[in-house]
């Protein structure tokens, strides 16, 4: 069983196998008329041994990765 960080200390940990169901993109409209789209990529799911939550769910640890997009105006771009 691998041990992963959780709050200052190592606690056992499960790798959870799982299916990605839908990665849906967040996209925001910024003042400067730039849009920002982003996207949380999951790589792998961990149950903490012995942990839950204030509701009794169990504890997970979810290693992810942002993927960011960015369109600025063509005045915001840095001149080459």
């Amino acid at each position: 069983m691998p041990k992963i960080p959780l709050g200052g200390r190592e606690v056992d940990a499960l790798s959870i196998r799982f299916k990605t169901i839908k990665e849906d993109w967040n996209e925001y409209d910024l003042e400067d008329g730039t849009t920002i789209k982003m996207k949380a990529v999951v790589s792998e799911i961990f149950r903490i041994d012995g942990e839950y939550d204030p509701e009794g769910n169990p504890v997970y640890s979810i290693k992810s990765s942002n993927i960011p997009v960015v369109n600025c105006p063509d005045n915001l771009k840095k001149k080459t």
